[in-house]
């Protein structure tokens, strides 16, 4: 830690003070150390890039990480046929079960904010959730592997669609501007 402007005039004064006596008490090491990197040029500079260089590849590599976290949910919600399967028999049902309301009947879509509640519509004796049910309808008549060790899970990882969930591009953008400014100021 650099000394404050107050005590390295003081260490200063000390210094200049025991020069020029004979017998004055030096400097204890901590004090002395702290006069020398006083005497380093730019020193505060200097720190500052040296700290900014060690952590500009792990910051950048961060939000890296991240962001192709991001980009292959993204590809895999939107090209792979397990994904494609799981939301069609979610809308399957879900037209099904409306079925004789005309405007709910046949819908062509369906918003993502109801896919956490289908664990809580349940079977009229209330033992099995409209979950439980399209996975095993997926199990039996979609997955040719099911129970079997090279079966494949369609949807991603749920620990990468946690992360996903988690991030914000206001945080990408704050650490961004950050990086940029300190990038600027040791130029």
């Amino acid at each position: 830690q650099r000394a404050q402007s107050d005590e390295l005039e003081k260490i200063e004064k000390h210094s200049k003070a025991s020069k020029e006596k004979e017998n004055a008490k030096s400097l204890d090491k901590p004090e002395q150390f702290l006069y020398e990197l006083s005497l380093i040029p730019n020193f505060s500079e200097r720190v500052f890039c040296i700290l900014f260089q060690s952590t500009f590849s792990e910051s950048i590599g961060s939000i890296r990480r991240k962001l192709e976290l991001l980009q292959k949910l993204c590809e895999t919600l939107k090209n792979e046929s397990g994904v494609m399967r799981v939301l069609g028999l979610v809308l399957a049902f879900g037209n099904y079960m409306n079925g004789g309301n005309r405007t709910r009947g046949q819908a062509d879509g369906f918003g993502l904010d109801i896919l956490p509640k289908l664990k809580d519509v349940k079977s009229s004796d209330n033992s099995r959730s409209l979950l439980s049910y399209i996975v095993s309808y997926y199990l039996r008549n979609f997955d040719e592997d099911a129970g079997r060790e090279q079966c494949i899970f369609p949807l991603p990882d749920p620990q990468d669609l946690f992360q996903a969930s988690q991030l914000k591009f206001d945080d990408f953008q704050k650490d961004l501007r950050k990086m940029k400014k300190d990038l600027r100021g040791t130029e």
